[in-house]
């Protein structure tokens, strides 16, 4: 029951969804509040990788070459 409550109170600001902000300085660092933060700041775990803000999701980095430019030879 605890994990479903947190699952959509996730989606919630998943999807974008503000809470207003009397109600976050009541459930501030609970339980609840960080699941509606991870979810506001799209954070998910995808086959063992994070995706967040520090690491977006389709981020693709070109590789780095050896030589003077930035694309290998």
């Amino acid at each position: 029951m605890k994990t479903a409550i947190l699952h959509r109170v996730y989606l919630y600001g998943y999807s974008r969804n503000v809470l207003p902000a009397w109600f976050r300085r009541i459930v501030a660092r609970s339980e609840l509040h960080r699941a509606w933060l991870s979810g506001f700041n799209g954070c998910f775990i995808e086959n063992g990788t994070r995706y967040g803000p520090s690491n977006p999701y389709g981020l693709v980095v070109a590789p780095t070459g050896q030589g003077k430019g930035f694309w290998p030879e």
